[in-house]
């Protein structure tokens, strides 16, 4: 046998040697940080799950069989909870649902758009920050695989800076726009520009189903968008909640754009009267969806607006008012709001201040700030349409 062969033999020998005590050691190490609790769960299932929380002091319960009961309809590991993040402080950690403040956000594409990261690293820091140690949060997020694995890592970094008990729950995309194709389609039939275009795609319709894929034990959800940063507790925010009456589903903030004045023309043409379109104050200028709150339990319930996400209910309302939209989910609760405006709270503009100005130039210079204008503290900013957020003094 050649010499050659002898030593590549030798040299493969000693390499499986090391690797093999290489992984020795880590679980070594593993089992003196943090005992046989995470060895039990096995470091080499670990490894398969490429997870990097179970190895940075915080617990991580991989569970890839995991499943949730919500109504009649059973939602898979691919669909719903398969991770729960906890920080490494447990002091709240068996708070109940009804204590906990339960926060959605939709964080997809960070391949092809990298400022989302930083957007989802500063609103999630602004969150946390403005945290009492008291409360409990957990992190709803629609996803998908690789944007997923970058929102742990930030949410690991920036929890390390608080006591609080933080979940995260992860809901793909992709498997979301499976189930619910039939919602989607018919949304984006009224309230996207074209095919193709930006608002086309199935997440910007994600919240609108929200109900049916958070599990049924979550009562009510708080959605932001990703492009928000917090001035103050999300604590606050959720009392919003106490001053919804019976009928009130959902919770949203005025629009603070001429866009729905703009949007309405035809109808407003047609009904000189109407309030429709006239800024806050005034009339109903629409509503902005970049911060929702939601009744979750009673959207579950309610036949009606069951029945507004069909094509019959879309066709009627939109011939109505004769209205076009392009914004997504935004434009489904703006026109549902122009007709039964009773299931709406709305919130100050103060927790959903928008930034946008691209109207101003648009032939609106003249009304702009009469819909711009919001007074007082700002307890959330939103940076739509690439708008810099103001840089945090407190």
């Amino acid at each position: 046998m050649p010499k050659s062969i002898h030593l590549f033999l030798f040299l493969l020998v000693t390499c499986s040697f090391l690797v093999c005590l290489y992984y020795s050691e880590i679980e070594k190490n593993v089992s003196r940080r943090f005992g046989p609790r995470l060895l039990g769960s096995s470091l080499r299932n670990l490894r398969a799950s490429e997870d990097i929380f179970a190895l940075t002091g915080a617990f991580l319960n991989v569970t890839p069989s995991a499943s949730v009961q919500h109504g009649e309809v059973e939602y898979q590991n691919n669909t719903s909870s398969v991770y729960y993040y906890h920080s490494a402080n447990t002091k709240y950690a068996n708070l109940s649902s009804a204590e906990t403040i339960h926060l959605a956000v939709i964080f997809c594409n960070v391949g092809q758009k990298a400022a989302l990261k930083w957007n989802f690293k500063k609103m999630t820091r602004s969150l946390i920050k403005h945290c009492s140690n008291n409360i409990a949060l957990h992190f709803h997020l629609v996803t998908d695989p690789s944007s997923w694995e970058i929102a742990k890592e930030v949410i690991h970094y920036e929890s390390k800076k608080t006591k609080i008990n933080i979940q995260v729950s992860a809901y793909f995309v992709d498997t979301f726009a499976q189930q619910f194709i039939t919602t989607i389609e018919v949304l984006q039939q009224y309230f996207s520009a074209k095919p193709g275009t930006y608002y086309n795609q199935a997440l910007f319709y994600a919240s609108v189903r929200l109900p049916d894929l958070i599990p049924s034990d979550v009562a009510q959800l708080i959605f932001v968008d990703v492009d928000t940063e917090f001035r103050d507790s999300v604590e606050k925010l959720n009392q919003q909640f106490e001053y919804f009456d019976d009928q009130q589903l959902l919770g949203l903030a005025p629009e603070l754009s001429p866009v729905y004045r703009h949007i309405l023309y035809v109808y407003r043409n047609q009904h000189k009267t109407s309030l429709l379109g006239e800024p806050k104050g005034k009339g109903f200028p629409g509503y902005n969806s970049g911060v929702v709150l939601m009744k979750l339990n009673m959207m579950r319930q309610s036949s009606l607006y069951q029945a507004l996400l069909t094509n019959v209910s879309l066709a009627k309302l939109t011939d109505k008012y004769s209205f076009k939209g392009h914004l997504g989910d935004q434009d489904f609760y703006t026109l549902v709001a122009l007709e039964y405006p009773h299931l709406f709270y709305t919130l100050p503009c103060n927790w959903n201040r928008q930034l946008c100005q691209w109207w101003k130039s648009k032939g609106y210079e003249d009304i702009f700030e009469l819909f711009y204008e919001c007074k007082g503290f700002i307890s959330l900013y939103h940076g739509n349409c690439n708008s810099q957020i103001p840089d945090s003094n407190t």
